[in-house]
């Protein structure tokens, strides 16, 4: 894992966690929304999402780019994304997903985040 540093998926990345409050580009996908709930009580999905925003696009925090190796995920995805920011005193691990993967499309980036735990 390295951190991402590629100018074009950073601006992309970055661009959809921008509209945060927009329905449609931040979405959290499967048991996330019950990770967050016993994690981090009291945080609302609005509230998660504008962190993520605050921690990648006005902390500079960190984001890795992993090689997706994975089954099934490897033939669907070339990467995923990890964060590991601090929200409301406590590090957690957030694995998410940039769509489009492709940057000829022409769609607005979305961000799924598809895994939530404590780091």
């Amino acid at each position: 894992m390295s951190r991402l540093t590629d100018p074009a998926i950073l601006a992309r990345y970055k661009q959809a966690l921008a509209e945060w409050s927009v329905e449609g580009t931040v979405e959290l996908v499967g048991r996330v929304h019950e990770g967050l709930r016993t994690t981090l009580e009291g945080v609302t999905v609005r509230g998660f999402k504008e962190a993520l925003f605050r921690f990648v696009c006005e902390k500079d925090g960190e984001i890795d780019q992993v090689k997706e190796e994975r089954e099934p995920w490897r033939d669907q995805w070339e990467w995923h994304y990890d964060l590991r920011p601090t929200i409301d005193g406590v590090l957690v691990y957030v694995e998410t997903r940039l769509f489009p993967e492709s940057f000829t499309s022409r769609e607005e980036p979305t961000v799924y985040i598809v895994q939530f735990k404590p780091a």
